[in-house]
């Protein structure tokens, strides 16, 4: 938790962006960090469930990845190192596109508690 001093100007500013898309100051300082921070946004509610599938779907390329590699590795298919090292580096780039996909569908702990 962080305690953070703003100027009357400025808390307007931010209470008029929270009220315009419906979340908490809170939130709307979280959405500019993560911005700055050059991470992906949260979703809108409207997006969250695309993205919840593009996680599944990434999910199973990432096993089919993984299956294929391990075929490699107990001699299945035949050892071919750069393809192997391609596999590796495929599948590690998309763990790394679901673990974002995945931060954009956090939300609040207030938006979590508050659904059924």
């Amino acid at each position: 938790m962080t305690h953070i001093r703003f100027s009357a100007d400025e808390l307007v500013g931010l209470k008029a962006i929270a009220e315009r898309d419906g979340v908490t100051v809170s939130e709307v300082v979280r959405r500019l960090v993560r911005a700055e921070a050059g991470r992906l946004p949260v979703a809108s509610e409207a997006l969250r469930p695309a993205i919840v599938d593009m996680t599944d779907q990434l999910r199973r390329v990432g096993i089919n990845f993984n299956q294929a590699v391990r075929a490699m590795n107990d001699g299945r298919v035949a050892q071919d190192e750069d393809l192997e090292q391609a596999l590796i580096a495929v599948g590690d780039l998309v763990r790394q596109f679901r673990e974002e996909l995945k931060a954009m569908t956090v939300g609040s702990r207030k938006a979590r508690k508050a659904k059924p």
